[in-house]
């Protein structure tokens, strides 16, 4: 393909394919290497008004003011819970919450832990004012949830601890939350064992319920030796409440992490702001911790890899500098955008070089050949005047292929100058056979 055929096809042949490339260059830089995180995010939260669902709002409410719109989906009791719900890939909860005691249960490849948020005490409640042990529920009706749940789990274990054997209790299998709450109000169950904050409707229900006292659980240490999970706590008398003595007096319980979960899949910057979330919602004490004791990064779950650099102080330098979606924006146009831009520009920058170097070659192989030619006309003139038919050969050969060489009209000029030189070659070849 000719010169000249290339300059006029340099649209089709060069600049379009280069901005093409460039077009494909930003979209895969917005959805592969460095994609904005999404503006909605659906949040699991367990059965609807439990302590998950409240906790799940206040994480709405933080996010809110980050720009991302928080989706909460509760279940009913007896369904997936939000550990069981991340796990299943055909699941839209992209977040959500367990304790601890479900670190081992389930498909949970895909789930990772962000941070440990909270504790969750193991409650026992009785209407009997006379049990003060857990020896002591020998045959009597107790719900825990459903054979499997993590109430369930920690009930049998406490009463193995006990020396009782599941057996040897009747289980309530089909009550748990606030409806096995109320069956034990209104003395339908002996005892009821539940696992969640005190922030937990049942658990604000039914520690301020008259008639209803806390267990304590014995040999909490050693309890906690066979499950590492769980951990000891030592509730103060006159804790929950000062003025009506709850407890009535110190109590020694467990307690499982309460975890903040999502996908592993999750955008690095929509988990970084979870984390900010969770500083700001769970850095204030209460009487089942310090003041900014959580979020705290020793988890039962596998941690995310974005915990990890977060937790030593390691981020963004643009989220330090500018608002959540502002850094995201400005992450993509800097890191991704930017490039590509700069170099499409320089490609398009290169391309009337290339042309320009092109010329510049065949034209100067032209003035090479030319000025071989003029420096042995002398010589061939006064020791080889035979070879000047040949030099004149040489000459007119290269008028025929200067005459047939098409370049763009922009280095007309220079082809010009080359005949002109060509034709004083010539001339000054003729006068020397005319000698």
């Amino acid at each position: 393909m000719s010169m000249l055929t290339l300059y006029r096809r340099r649209w089709g042949l060069f600049y379009l394919p280069v901005l093409a490339l460039a077009a494909l260059a930003v979209l895969a830089a917005a959805s592969s290497w460095f994609p904005l995180p999404p503006r909605q995010v659906v949040l699991a939260a367990g059965v609807p008004q439990g302590g998950y669902a409240q906790m799940a709002e206040r994480y709405r409410d933080e996010l809110a003011e980050y720009g991302i719109t928080v989706d909460i989906t509760a279940t009913a009791a007896g369904s997936l819970g939000p550990l069981q719900r991340l796990a299943n890939p055909a699941d839209p909860a992209q977040a959500g919450f367990a304790n601890g005691l479900q670190a081992e249960r389930g498909p949970e490849a895909p789930v990772v832990a962000l941070a440990v948020i909270g504790k969750q005490p193991v409650w026992i409640f009785t209407h009997h004012a006379t049990l003060s042990g857990i020896a002591m529920l020998r045959g009597l009706k107790i719900a825990a949830g459903p054979p499997g749940s993590a109430g369930r789990q920690v009930a049998t274990l406490l009463l193995a601890q006990a020396q009782i054997q599941p057996g040897d209790v009747q289980w309530d299998d089909t009550h748990q939350g606030m409806a096995a709450a109320n069956e034990l109000l209104e003395r339908r169950v002996d005892a009821m064992l539940t696992i969640g904050s005190s922030e937990a409707p049942t658990v604000r229900l039914l520690t301020r319920a008259p008639g209803i006292a806390i267990m304590g659980v014995d040999r909490a240490n050693a309890l906690a030796r066979r499950e590492p999970r769980l951990h000891p706590l030592v509730l103060p008398q006159g804790v929950i409440e000062l003025r009506g003595d709850i407890p009535p007096r110190d109590l020694t319980l467990l307690y499982a992490n309460t975890h903040l979960l999502v996908r592993e899949t999750m955008h690095p910057a929509l988990q970084r702001a979870f984390l900010d979330a969770a500083t700001e919602i769970h850095a204030l004490p209460s009487f089942l911790q310090r003041q900014s004791e959580y979020p705290e990064f020793q988890s039962d779950f596998p941690l995310s890899p974005v915990v990890q650099r977060y937790a030593s102080g390691d981020r963004p330098w643009l989220e330090l500098l500018l608002p959540y979606w502002w850094a995201q924006l400005a992450t993509l146009l800097l890191y991704g955008v930017l490039p590509v831009l700069a170099l499409t520009l320089a490609a398009l920058l290169w391309i009337p070089q290339f042309f320009s170097l092109r010329v510049n070659a065949l034209l100067s192989h032209y003035y090479g050949e030319l000025k071989f030619i003029e420096n042995d006309l002398q010589n061939l003139a006064t020791e080889n005047p035979m070879g000047l038919r040949s030099a004149l050969a040489k000459l007119d050969a290269m008028e025929r292929e200067l005459a047939s060489l098409h370049l763009p009209e922009r280095y007309a000029d220079r082809w010009y100058t080359l005949r002109e030189h060509l034709a004083a070659a010539r001339d000054l070849l003729i006068r020397l056979r005319a000698r």
